[in-house]
């Protein structure tokens, strides 16, 4: 062998195994962060929530056009199960896009379940996104819900 055809291999051979390093995947389900909430302190009944959450979703698959397919999870820390509210499409059907943005989460008022005083809350936000895939979890801040009487 010459050396000009030993030093051609040991080049191609550098350059292939820097070529090899592993991608880096894309997570498949959509990730959540909570950014504010219009008021932590509530008349019951009375002081409606709004409530900016952050996205981030690598294939663009979050919401749905059919408005009665809920994507949104919504759970007072008081009750077992969540409320369930539709998201519109984020991207048009079928389009692969690495996206991420905020949108507003409009709640009703909320309400005191017992029979005592003011009562303390938090709400935990989930989405899933078409293909099913569920986010994390966030959690708004302590919310203090006081009785109107």
């Amino acid at each position: 062998m010459t050396p000009r055809f030993l030093a051609i291999s040991a080049a191609f051979a550098a350059l292939s195994l820097s070529g090899c390093r592993p991608e880096e995947i894309d997570p498949v389900a959509p990730e959540l962060g909570f950014v504010s909430i219009n008021a932590t302190e509530v008349e019951s009944s009375t002081t409606p929530l709004t409530v900016t959450l952050s996205y981030r979703d690598h294939q663009g698959d979050l919401g749905w056009s059919d408005p009665d397919v809920h994507a949104l999870e919504v759970r007072d820390t008081r009750l077992d199960n969540p409320d369930t509210y539709h998201i519109p499409p984020l991207t048009p059907d079928g389009m692969e896009l690495d996206i991420d943005g905020t949108f507003l989460v409009n709640l009703p008022p909320l309400f005191l379940l017992g029979n005592g005083g003011d009562e303390q809350t938090r709400l935990t936000f989930r989405i899933t996104d078409r293909a099913g895939n569920a986010s994390n979890e966030v959690e708004s801040p302590l919310i203090l819900i006081t009785d109107t009487l």
